[in-house]
């Protein structure tokens, strides 16, 4: 007994040794998936981070730009629905939306229906924001009744009623005017149309990754000549 005892041993000695061998590989795979794992973690975090900073930087270079023309927006995290704009078209709307609140009278510039006068008509003057170079312009359409014989060229033509007015921004898509009241006025013994609209200038773009948003309560004013419609040139 004591014979077969000890053959018994024996052979319960080697497997006890490659269990414990098999137990180590396995702790030492573990402990070697651990820093990779960590490793792994790490440059997502430092990912995340720089996408962070990045957006972070985007935001600080709009709202300093915002700020040197004394306007206020709003950068987040965007979901690309917005239109697209670059650094340069938002510079250019910003100096639009600041002069335009700042000055007195937008300035005509031309109109479709220049030179065909009627009797009774609607008509719609293109406006700039002086001093402005931008793609794009302010749009007044209004409807209109003449005074007088048109067809007299001696005399000037006169508006007898103005209605219908309306204002819009027509040029980049991520700009717009929200017109809330306009008012008309005939003034110059009938020979101008005078427009005083108040309402909101609305910036909504995609910058980079990021979300642009700004909203500016603003109020300007705008002419329409009679020698508009009569095809009669200021002189300069």
């Amino acid at each position: 007994m004591k014979k077969y005892a000890g053959l018994t041993a024996l052979v319960t000695v080697p497997f006890f040794i490659a269990a414990c061998g098999a137990e180590n590989n396995e702790n030492e795979a573990g402990n070697n998936t651990e820093p990779a794992e960590e490793n792994a973690a790490g440059n997502n975090n430092e990912e995340e981070t720089n996408e962070e900073n990045n957006e972070a930087a985007e935001g600080g270079e709009v709202e300093e730009l915002a700020d040197e023309y004394g306007l206020s927006v709003t950068v987040e995290e965007g979901e690309g629905d917005a239109p697209e704009a670059s650094l340069e078209e938002l510079e250019q709307a910003f100096e639009l939306i600041s002069t335009a609140k700042e000055a007195d009278m937008l300035e005509f510039q031309e109109s479709p229906e220049a030179g065909e006068i009627e009797e009774s008509g609607t008509a719609v003057g293109e406006y700039g924001v002086p001093g402005v170079e931008a793609d794009g312009h302010v749009a007044v359409s209004f409807s209109y009744e003449m005074g007088g014989d048109i067809e007299d060229e001696s005399r000037i033509p006169s508006f007898e009623d103005i209605s219908d007015v309306e204002t819009a921004f027509e040029g980049a898509e991520f700009l717009d005017w929200q017109e809330e009241t306009t008012e008309s006025d005939i003034t110059g013994a009938g020979t101008i149309a005078e427009f005083t609209s108040e309402g909101t200038w609305e910036l909504l773009a995609s910058y980079e990754d990021s979300e642009v948003s700004l909203s500016e309560d603003d109020t300007w004013m705008a002419e329409f000549s009679s020698d508009t419609l009569a095809g009669v040139e200021e002189e300069e």
